[in-house]
């Protein structure tokens, strides 16, 4: 046997066993948020399940759902930015239980779920809260909400849904009262 070829493929042996474990590592290690959080440690997999669980409470119909309003972002910021700590960790807390709740009820897991079956572990969640553990139930109504005030910020909803107007508005002297049509609620009629 040649001795320069033995230590040839001993030095490749000794490279190999080096780096491989350095290379497996970052395969395994967690991905981070897609955008950074100062208070919240979230990684990407949570952040998926989140704008999983805001599209299935907004899902794109004949309007943007909560992906294409970018509202899992807002629900990020809002959290990381102005949440209690005490909030925070509770709703860390539900957000990591809930796919297990999820693997529980529906068998796999949410993401991979349908959209029937989301919506339906929602509503359960929403109606029969007592079945689930409380920071669940505390997760799932936090995220409901920043949903809605997200959606209810939205570009689209103020510019498309609702016709912002300062106040105060205009004003037309002139309007037949004939043509009112109060049956039809308008922004700012209460």
């Amino acid at each position: 046997m040649n001795r320069r070829l033995v230590i040839k493929n001993l030095t490749w042996l000794a490279g190999t066993a080096a780096l491989l474990p350095g290379c497996l590592s970052q395969t395994e290690r967690e991905q981070p948020a897609s955008m950074p959080l100062k208070h919240v440690a979230l990684n990407a997999r949570d952040e998926n399940l989140l704008t999983e669980v805001c599209e299935t409470l907004l899902p794109r119909t004949n309007t943007p759902g909560a992906k294409d309003l970018h509202i899992p972002r807002y629900v990020l910021k809002m959290l990381d930015d102005c949440t209690p700590p005490k909030d925070q960790q509770t709703f860390v807390g539900g957000l990591k239980q809930f796919d297990d709740v999820a693997r529980k009820q529906l068998g796999q897991a949410f993401g991979a779920s349908s959209a029937a079956q989301r919506t339906g572990l929602l509503q359960r969640l929403d109606q029969q809260p007592k079945g689930f553990p409380d920071e669940v139930v505390a997760f799932y109504r936090a995220a409901r909400q920043l949903t809605i005030d997200g959606y209810k910020g939205s570009q689209f909803f103020m510019t498309k849904e609702v016709v912002y107007e300062l106040v105060p508005s205009r004003y037309n002297g002139y309007f037949p009262v004939s043509q009112l049509n109060l049956a039809v609620p308008r922004h700012g009629q209460s």
